[in-house]
């Protein structure tokens, strides 16, 4: 026979995985262990209590996951790198194949690199990020 304990201890785990993960999985696996928990109580037999723990766990968890899935979305900002990408900046320090020069961007200063020399006050195109340092070449008007 499952013991009321198991099924409050089951909750207990439920409820504390689910505030370490926050994935909306666990917390209906709690409720159902302590529906079943309830149905012990009140005198259940243990096959009853199981079949409700996995009914009520399995509805709670098809009713929440589109909404679980709308709120955990990966939010869509990039990192703050990543938005000066296709941007445009000026050279502050001369750039070389071999030499990283300074760029100034939206008012910060970045290490830069480039396949082709830049002079220093030139407008540049950022490329993209390579590691901490942006790769640019020179501006175009398109």
């Amino acid at each position: 026979m499952i013991d009321l304990q198991i099924w409050i201890f089951l909750a207990a785990a439920c409820f504390l995985g689910e505030m370490l993960t926050t994935t909306f999985f666990l917390m209906w696996f709690g409720v159902g262990a302590s529906v079943s928990a309830v149905l012990n109580y009140l005198g259940f037999d243990p096959l009853t209590q199981f079949i409700v723990f996995i009914v009520v766990s399995i509805i709670l968890l098809g009713i929440s996951r589109p909404f679980a899935q709308r709120i955990s979305k990966i939010s869509p900002k990039k990192a703050a790198s990543d938005r000066l990408i296709g941007k445009k900046g000026v050279v502050m320090e001369e750039i070389t194949p071999k030499m990283p020069g300074l760029v100034k961007v939206d008012g910060d200063r970045w290490k830069a690199i480039s396949t082709q020399p830049i002079s220093s006050g030139e407008l540049v195109k950022i490329e993209k990020i390579d590691s901490v340092k942006l790769v640019v070449k020179p501006w175009k008007d398109d």
